[in-house]
């Protein structure tokens, strides 16, 4: 009873409303309401303040919900890690990546966990690097693969993998790297759009050495930034996994761009610092880890 009322409080904290927690929890409104007031009894005092536009988390309710947050993750991890040395049940590991590395290690990872593991699937997502960060936090994946994560107390870094951002030309153009920032406002330049890691550090860089660079096309998609370097059209900033594999088969160039601020950048793999670990996501974690940093 106790965890079905924390599991009920819990879901309701997050969504802000019992209707919604009650839909993904697969149970009546009257069933999650009953289990919160149980709970509410059980603490001696209110935990939610109920109006019109849904819930609010009173002082207590806050305590309560920092609490019932990490026992249901620590909790999860136990089951998980029971399930797995029964051999009963299926595990599926939900891995969230940015674009740039999504060619480069995790499919490798994957493949070799799942032939050690055969009880283990995988779900694998594509996000830009502060969409990758919200879905850790919120706990909608095990691990995320993100780019310069900035340090946040409700993450854990596991490691940090070298991923300078490149200047991506084509074959007819003669460069030579490092160049100078101020050099690329010359160029037809292709970026990310604002909302990659990417892109912000760009125009952090462009803003802080007074340099004006107005891009010909900014997309959410690479390989888009890629096909205009292929096309002669111009050049692209990217991160280096995403531009080095087509460098390596001399369909363009990747050019180190001098500034530290492009040369200093991390691929992060991070996870949720409130959950324990279950035993078979730190093992894939490790693969990860060395999957990624043995190829750029």
């Amino acid at each position: 009873m106790f965890y079905t009322a924390l599991r009920a409080f819990d879901e309701t904290a997050r969504a802000g409303s019992i209707r919604k927690a009650s839909e993904a929890l697969g149970l009546a409104p009257s069933s999650v309401s009953r289990n919160i007031a149980v709970l509410e009894r059980e603490m001696g005092t209110r935990l939610l303040a109920r109006g019109a536009g849904g819930v609010a988390l009173t002082h207590a309710g806050r305590l309560v919900a920092d609490y019932a947050r990490a026992v249901l993750l620590d909790y999860d991890s136990l089951r998980a890690d029971l399930d797995d040395m029964r051999g009963t049940q299926r595990r599926l590991l939900r891995l969230v990546l940015v674009e740039s590395v999504a060619a480069h290690g995790p499919i490798a990872a994957v493949a070799r966990f799942a032939e050690k593991y055969r009880s283990v699937s995988f779900d694998v997502q594509l996000l830009p690097a502060p969409g990758v960060i919200e879905a850790v936090k919120q706990d909608r994946c095990d691990i995320g693969v993100a780019f310069c994560t900035e340090p946040a107390p409700d993450l854990s870094v596991l490691a940090h993998i070298p991923e300078p951002i490149m200047l991506a030309v084509p074959n007819t153009i003669a460069l030579s790297g490092p160049v100078e920032l101020r050099a690329l406002a010359g160029l037809r330049l292709a970026v990310p759009d604002m909302g990659f890691g990417v892109r912000r550090i760009f125009d952090r860089a462009c803003a802080r050495e007074g340099v004006q660079i107005a891009p010909v096309l900014s997309s959410n998609v690479f390989e888009t930034l890629r096909d205009f370097v292929r096309c002669g059209a111009g050049a692209a900033i990217l991160p280096l996994r995403a531009v080095a594999r087509q460098a390596r088969a001399g369909e363009m160039q990747a050019v180190s761009i001098a500034d530290a601020a492009f040369r200093e950048t991390t691929l992060d793999i991070i996870v949720l610092r409130k959950r324990r670990l279950p035993r078979v996501v730190r093992a894939f974690a490790d693969m990860l880890i060395a999957e990624i940093g043995a190829e750029p």
